[in-house]
């Protein structure tokens, strides 16, 4: 990827990089506009609607600054939803999380808690530009695949027997196409996705071992970082070492 067009996907992204004195930058964005514009019409296509792509506000990305990230914050529970017949103690605790997964090639993997409607246009064209900008240069998105709890009606679990189950379906997955990353955006995502040691290892958000063969990159979720832009700069720190371009 070139210099120009990583930056300008790091400037859709909100994030203002310092650029010296003497550099020479090609204020050419013609094929830049192009390659957004095929994301933009992709991600229409998956959901039937058309994708408006709002920059950042300006006093948002000025006063974005790569040394300082914000505080992470703690860990959030996890979405549960209690049902109870009227006494406290038959309470039955009803779990229910979903994971939306991509992967652009054979490098990354990306795992995404869903917090809202499914392929919302904002988050999908933010995701495209983050993948863009850690070079994997694709021009849409790769088809999703979605991992829940429940996995069918009336299914019951604590959260051990969840967390087992999706650490399984997980595992599975990457022993049979493994990766060198995963990115985990989403505290939901961390928080069960790792494992108690692990999680005590990274509590906030940055990058560990999740397996012999794969790092775990914990981030922002994407609705998160639309609301708060500063959060995109907390995940460029974190992604900045890696490149995910196609070996």
């Amino acid at each position: 990827m070139s210099q120009n067009l990583s930056a300008d996907y790091l400037e859709t992204l909100g994030i203002v990089q310092y650029v010296p004195k003497d550099a020479v930058i090609d204020e050419h964005h013609s094929a830049v506009g192009q390659v957004l514009a095929n994301s933009r019409g992709a991600v229409a296509e998956a959901t039937g609607a058309a994708v408006v792509v709002k920059a950042a506000p300006l006093a948002a990305r000025i006063n974005i600054d790569f040394d300082t990230p914000a505080v992470s914050r703690d860990p959030s529970p996890s979405r549960s939803e209690t049902l109870s017949s009227g006494n406290k103690s038959d309470a039955t605790e009803l779990i229910t999380v979903q994971f939306a997964l991509w992967q652009p090639n054979a490098e990354v993997l990306v795992c995404s808690v869903v917090e809202g409607p499914l392929a919302d246009a904002d988050e999908m064209q933010l995701l495209t530009n983050i993948l863009n900008a850690t070079g994997c240069a694709v021009s849409r998105l790769p088809q999703m695949e979605l991992v829940e709890w429940p996995p069918y009606p009336n299914a019951e679990g604590d959260e051990a027997e969840v967390r087992e189950f999706l650490l399984t379906l997980l595992q599975t997955r990457l022993s049979s196409r493994p990766v060198k990353s995963i990115l985990m955006m989403g505290e939901s995502a961390a928080n069960w996705l790792l494992s108690t040691e692990q999680r005590a290892q990274r509590p906030g958000y940055g990058d560990l071992s999740f397996n012999a063969e794969t790092r775990a990159l914990l981030l922002p979720s994407l609705s998160a970082m639309i609301e708060t832009p500063q959060l995109k700069a907390d995940a460029w720190q974190i992604l900045k070492p890696f490149s995910f371009a196609p070996a």
